[in-house]
């Protein structure tokens, strides 16, 4: 059953996060649970633990946080079941990284580009950027209500 969380839990505002854009098709089977891994052809030069998802057009958002607990290099095999593991796995894909989504939470209000340009100064990401490159937004998001998903 999904609840609220005020998301005021020391250790997750201590870790650390790079923003990526997702598009919507597969934000939604993240939030089902049917996709497990978030597939990328990099790895960032930090540890991270959270992704802050950007879905991108149409929707044009803020709306996920992901966190991960490991991140899988092919030709490591994937064990669990999921969309796009199997492609993974038999080296299908053009990613070669595989970031395990631990859980899923969601904004209860996910904010929009425009008020993430205006407010932030928030450049939709292409690649990735690092969580400390937004701070006020970060201490916004940390602060704001959310529900868990998974």
């Amino acid at each position: 059953m999904e609840k609220e969380d005020k998301r005021n839990l020391s250790i997750e505002k201590l870790s650390s996060g790079i923003f990526i854009s997702i598009k919507p098709n597969f934000t939604k089977i993240i939030e089902t649970g049917e996709k497990n891994y978030e597939f990328r052809k990099y790895v960032p030069k930090r540890d991270i633990n959270k992704l802050y998802v950007y879905e991108s057009y149409p929707t044009c958002c803020l709306k996920y946080i992901l966190f991960i607990d490991r991140i899988i290099e092919y030709p490591t095999i994937i064990e669990e079941s999921g969309i796009g593991n199997d492609e993974f796995n038999e080296g299908l894909k053009k990613s070669k990284y595989a970031y395990h989504i631990k859980n899923v939470y969601k904004l209860i209000n996910p904010i929009s580009l425009i008020d993430l340009k205006k407010n932030y100064n928030f450049i939709a990401p292409q690649s990735y950027a690092y969580d400390t490159r937004y701070p006020d937004l970060i201490e916004f998001i940390n602060n704001s209500p959310q529900k868990r998903i998974i």
